[in-house]
Formats: structure tokens, sequence, C-alpha cells
């Protein structure tokens, strides 16, 4: 019989004990949980703008590198030109022209 009651009574605290990690495991989140999702958050929403914004500077750069080298083809064409009319003038001031 002092058996069967000591059975009972681990049954009795095994049970309390498993009703009690289930209750514990219900909680709400604390206040450093709720901090951790909200900085999480945060990390998230910048990590996009960064990446947004480092697309919006490389397609800036790609615009700014096809300008300049259309103006630095435009250049070489205005230099081009100048030097042969300034040949022409000079070959026509020396009077080497046909």
């Amino acid at each position: 019989m002092k058996h069967l009651h000591g059975l009972r009574l681990r049954m009795l605290l095994a049970c309390a004990l498993m009703m009690f990690v289930a209750a514990c495991g219900e909680q709400q989140d604390g206040p450093a949980e709720e901090a951790g999702k909200t900085i999480d958050q945060a990390i998230q929403k910048t990590t996009d703008s960064v990446g947004e914004a480092m697309e919006k500077t490389g397609d800036a750069i790609t615009d700014a590198a096809e300008h300049a080298e259309d103006a630095m083809e435009s250049t070489g064409d205005a230099i081009k030109g100048a030097a042969e009319s300034t040949g022409e003038a000079a070959s026509d001031a020396v009077g080497l022209k046909d």
C-alpha cells in the first residue's frame, strides 16, 4: 500500500510539472522580446532603404558615364574639325592650296 501511495504522489507531481511547463510556454512576449522585434524591423527597413539608394546611385552613375562619353566624343569631333580648319587656313595663308 505504501508503494501505491508513492506512485500516486509521483504521478501527481509529474502531471503538475507538465501543466506548469505547458503554461509557461504560452506567455506573451516580454519587453526584451518586443524591443528585439522592433530593432529587427528597423534594421530591415534601413537595409531596404540603403539597397534602394545604392540602386538609384548606380543608375545615376551609369547615366553620367554615358553623358560623359557622348560629351567626349563631341569634343573630339570639335577638336578634329578645328584642327582641319586651322590646317586649311594655314595652307591658304602660305599659298599651298590648289
